[in-house]
């Protein structure tokens, strides 16, 4: 698969054109509010879509719809052109646009993704039952009000089993309680079979050390030894090429399940790569993101994939 991409400081920089489509979600930020201003600038059509993890169902402009019935709703635009705003758009709702654009032979997708200025720290929050050292204390970062935890998502359903080899990826953000629940949750996902994802460079140096810092220790204590990978903070086309390179190394037998708990442009990746091969499993704990979580506007991306 093709990824071309673009980066620019102001969104004045970057070479638009005009879409057919274009799909949002909702704004909780500064970026997010100007990302949705941009779209409809440039698409002929915008859609608002929310996917619901309990009732399995995703509601397009407060239409509720089957999650697994998206490509009806995108059927009168085949053919056209597409861009999903990624930065106000879950992973959820990001795989099955691209599934369903898949299937009704879309020929690219486009995303839009903007950078924050800078995330809320858990400064803020300090409890008599939580003391930390400030060094720490200052690599909290409140992304998320709740975390309902993980659950199948329509289309990218496999079984875990003990009975049948298996090995899991985690892309890893600033909260590492993610990956802990993870693997409290699936306790048959084989430590020496678990590979784990930083987003290096990050979007600002230093930002890794967070990362890196945040999930050490669940590292540690669950022995997680198949492998620690590397790519771009903000570069599908680098989580694709992760993907593809472990997914070529499975076994006859084995699957192979993904936890998109990193950036946004590695869970694009993540949605491109589950969209165009079959019996991927997708973990994911479908996060409630907190308003106001960043702060300010920074870099500009454009990504047009190719199917």
């Amino acid at each position: 698969m093709k990824v071309q991409m673009q980066e620019a400081e102001r969104s004045a920089d970057l070479t638009l054109r005009r879409w057919d489509l274009g799909i949002v979600g909702e704004a909780i930020d500064d970026r997010g509010r100007a990302a949705i201003d941009l779209i409809g600038k440039v698409a002929d059509k915008t859609l608002v879509a929310a996917y619901d993890p309990d009732k399995f169902s995703i509601s397009v402009n407060g239409k509720i719809v089957n999650a697994e019935a998206l490509d009806g709703e995108l059927q009168p635009f085949q053919g056209k052109s597409l861009i999903l705003e990624s930065t106000t758009l879950g992973f959820v709702e990001l795989f099955l646009t691209c599934r369903a654009a898949k299937a009704l032979s879309f020929p690219q997708i486009t995303f839009l993704y903007v950078e924050p200025g800078g995330y809320s720290k858990g400064d803020s929050v300090r409890t008599s039952n939580t003391r930390r050292s400030l060094i720490l204390h200052k690599r909290d970062f409140e992304l998320s009000d709740e975390v309902p935890g993980y659950r199948a998502i329509p289309g990218a359903t496999l079984m875990l089993s003990d009975k049948f080899p298996q090995r899991s990826v985690f892309f890893l953000g600033y909260e590492a309680r993610r990956l802990h629940r993870a693997l409290e949750v699936y306790p048959m996902l084989r430590p020496e079979s678990c590979s784990v994802v930083f987003g290096v460079p990050a979007f600002r140096p230093g930002w890794e050390m967070d990362a890196f810092a945040n999930n050490v220790r669940i590292m540690k204590e669950r022995n997680i030894s198949g492998g620690v990978y590397f790519c771009g903070a903000e570069n599908p086309a680098s989580a694709l090429q992760v993907l593809e390179s472990i997914h070529g190394e499975l076994g006859e037998r084995e699957k192979l399940f993904i936890a998109p708990i990193g950036t946004k442009p590695t869970g694009i990746g993540t949605a491109l790569f589950a969209a165009t091969h079959s019996n991927i499993g997708i973990l994911y704990d479908h996060p409630k993101r907190r308003r106001d979580r960043s702060s300010e506007v920074a870099g500009w991306h454009l990504y047009e994939a190719d199917f």
